[in-house]
């Protein structure tokens, strides 16, 4: 009897093999890492608004000044300091979901179907799409950590397609599961 006797064989997937291939562990090791980036950008943009509301909050901040002739240039500065402290902390919560979404696309790497496939390439699309925006809209006036986060997104983006759109990726989600 040869070993595949009772079992379809599947185009571009050994049937004796039940060893995830390189492509799709190598997809599996970006997600985490993506994930474990996302959380410390996440904890970056916290610490970046507690620091906004320190200062926000400070008696002696220059914010706190509202009287004389720079009481409007004061003002001004306080409510940029509050939109800066809001969006850090939505950047935060962000950062947490996008984690949390990879780390459960990684974990079902070894059980999930071609549902999972189609939904790390969609997930790794969005990435791109954020990315090339980021890179697009700031680029010539954020910081070189916000640009080099951009282009570190934009590459895991690529990878996750490219990896899951490769014949490994595809048979590894499309073998049968007993």
């Amino acid at each position: 009897m040869s070993p595949s006797f009772g079992y379809v064989q599947q185009p571009g997937y050994v049937s004796g093999s039940l060893e995830m291939p390189q492509r799709v562990k190598a997809t599996r090791i970006v997600l985490f890492l993506l994930a474990g980036f996302l959380i410390i950008l996440g904890l970056a943009a916290l610490v970046q608004a507690e620091a906004a509301q320190i200062a926000l909050n400070d008696p002696y901040s220059p914010y706190s000044g509202s009287s004389g002739p720079l009481g409007s240039v004061f003002y001004e500065a306080k409510q940029e300091a509050a939109a800066q402290a809001e969006a850090a902390r939505s950047g935060m919560v962000g950062g947490v979901i996008y984690a949390l979404i990879a780390i459960v696309l990684a974990a079902r790497f070894g059980k999930g179907g071609n549902a999972l496939r189609i939904g790390t390439i969609v997930y790794g699309a969005w990435h791109c799409i954020v990315g090339t925006f980021t890179l697009g809209l700031t680029a010539s006036t954020a910081p070189a950590a916000i640009v080099m986060a951009a282009l570190v997104e934009l590459a895991a983006g690529v990878l996750l397609i490219v990896f899951m759109v490769q014949k490994d990726g595809v048979a590894w989600f499309s073998r049968p599961r007993h």
